[in-house]
């Protein structure tokens, strides 16, 4: 089913005459080593995260991700866009990293100095000056955090797209949505409704996106949450009130087909602003 006419139906399930805020579904393609970008995606000229992209899609436009423009190392291993063990920083200014005093390699990240800058002495990796502790308080607590951040296989990526429901025919690997709490909790009762299915959000506050909604889904091929992370919400800019969750495709079908066949049993439209 085209992701545009699953999307209005999704949003249609709501039981709202107008969703405020709306919210505008993500799709997410992974491009392979060897194939073509589809034409109608902005490229090099647009260096961001990729909760950045994810972001710029959700406002309307479609972009594509590569090694070249991706802002954030940690976003790049975490798509298979950038080997995680390189020990030579990216080239080029790239948005996370250019708050550093000196940027910080892949290897840097992968290997936990970044995020226990403080702790591992690495004090040119932070970000908020010579006071920043970190996002970890040792360097064994920031291992052990990454260890447990999936990632996609650089040997396979080539690229990752990042489009609105309405801008491309392209059926998604994975759909992306920036809800409030309220949109969440109707999207989560529509997703246990055929099954009573539980919903185990895995998510650390870190690679919040890249992570959390997009490698994990698509790895795992399951629905799972975030509340987003320190660079979607500083560089992002995911406003104060969203949270994300990310689903395979066929995920996203099932759940608007249940989000219709529940509407009677959740009324959206009752539930206080």
């Amino acid at each position: 089913m085209q992701f545009v006419k699953i999307a209005n139906r999704f949003l249609t399930a709501f039981d709202a005459e107008r969703l405020d805020p709306p919210i505008i579904p993500v799709g997410v393609k992974f491009i392979p080593k060897g194939a073509r970008v589809p034409a109608g995606f902005a490229g090099d000229d647009i260096p961001t995260p990729w909760c950045g992209a994810v972001k710029i899609a959700s406002e309307g436009s479609a972009v594509v991700i590569t090694e070249e423009n991706i802002g954030c190392p940690a976003g790049g291993i975490a798509l298979g866009l950038v080997d995680a063990d390189a020990t030579d920083p990216l080239p080029g200014d790239r948005k996370y990293t250019s708050l550093m005093r000196d940027p910080a390699a892949p290897a840097d990240f992968t290997n936990g100095y970044v995020y226990a800058c403080a702790d591992s002495r690495n004090s040119q990796f932070a970000l908020f000056g010579e006071s920043d502790v970190g996002r970890y308080k040792t360097l064994g607590a920031s291992r052990h955090a990454v260890a447990g951040m999936c990632g996609l296989d650089r040997s396979v990526m080539s690229a990752v797209l990042a489009y609105p429901y309405a801008a491309s025919d392209l059926t998604p690997d994975v759909v992306i949505l920036s809800l409030t709490p309220k949109q969440a909790l109707r999207t989560i009762q529509g997703y246990a409704f055929s099954k009573g299915d539980r919903v185990t959000l895995s998510t650390i506050g870190i690679r919040g996106v890249c992570a959390d909604v997009t490698a994990l889904p698509y790895l795992e091929q399951r629905l799972n949450g975030s509340f987003f992370c320190l660079g979607a919400r500083a560089l992002a800019g995911f406003e104060g009130d969203r949270l994300a969750l990310g689903m395979p495709y066929g995920e996203f079908c099932q759940l608007t087909i249940n989000m219709e066949e529940s509407r009677t049993g959740f009324p959206y439209r009752l539930y206080p602003a």
